[in-house]
């Protein structure tokens, strides 16, 4: 499917999904092993939206260069109706320093042949500062255009909801919650006009064994938020919570469909 109808038809599905820090190197051959578990369960729950965001070296590596073999490989594989696929660039809290490195890592991205390259880009460290306002506007102009035909999906992390409300819109998609399972509740949450849930995700780790359907229950059914991952990965003790998909992977997908066909 041409990558524009995919992005057209995973919003027009069920209106909460999924976004997947998929920062795993997917292995080679036809397979793509590592990734496998998450490629089955894309395919189980087409009406779910997943938001998959891909990291080969902190971002695109090889400077300019297509993406590495592996990827090549397994990216295509991803490419589903439902499917938008993200591709991860650092921002360092929107540093000085690191701005050309930001707009050298899209401009890789978008250099990638178009069986394998993105929909669209995930900034990852994102300040969500007034004074660092007008750098990500910059980012994400730059990046927008070179995406899906120009209608490239945008997503920022600052790990919090950012303290100037502004970059909610300038983005399509906004991490405000980043952070353990067991210290997050939905209080926390803030939701209005100029907050949409509609624009916001969160991603929590360290999670339980099963999924946490009255949570799910909460976060999809009452407070409407877009996207929604609880990995059972661990950061505790200094642990990368991303080097391995959930154990209840496929479990948690479904809780996420159900809860939006129990209505």
């Amino acid at each position: 499917m041409h990558v524009a109808r995919a992005v057209a038809a995973a919003t027009a599905s069920l209106s909460s999904g999924v976004l997947v820090p998929l920062y795993i190197y997917p292995s080679g051959g036809p397979d793509c092993a590592n990734w496998a578990p998450l490629l089955k369960s894309i395919a189980a729950h087409p009406t779910v939206p997943f938001w998959v965001v891909i990291n080969p070296n902190s971002g695109p590596g090889n400077k300019g260069g297509q993406a590495p073999q592996e990827f090549q490989q397994c990216i295509p594989p991803l490419r589903a109706s439902n499917v938008v696929v993200l591709g991860y660039v650092h921002t360092s809290e929107g540093s000085t320093r690191r701005q050309a490195g930001v707009t050298q890592d899209v401009n890789t991205y978008a250099g990638w042949k178009a069986s394998y390259k993105p929909d669209g880009i995930f900034f990852d460290e994102v300040s969500g500062k007034n004074r660092d306002l007008a750098t990500y506007k910059g980012f994400v102009s730059h990046a927008r255009p070179l995406f899906n035909n120009g209608k490239g999906f945008i997503t920022l992390n600052p790990g919090a909801a950012p303290s100037d409300t502004n970059y909610y819109g300038i983005t399509d998609l906004l991490l405000s919650v980043e952070d353990f399972y067991k210290d997050f509740s939905p209080s926390q949450l803030s939701l209005g006009s100029s907050t949409p849930p509609s624009k916001q995700a969160i991603v929590l780790t360290d999670g339980p064994s099963s999924p946490p359907t009255s949570l799910i229950s909460q976060v999809v059914m009452k407070d409407h938020v877009k996207a929604f991952y609880v990995t059972t990965d661990s950061q505790a003790n200094g642990g990368d919570p991303y080097d391995n998909l959930p154990t209840d992977l496929e479990k948690f997908i479904a809780a996420i469909q159900a809860a939006q066909y129990d209505i």
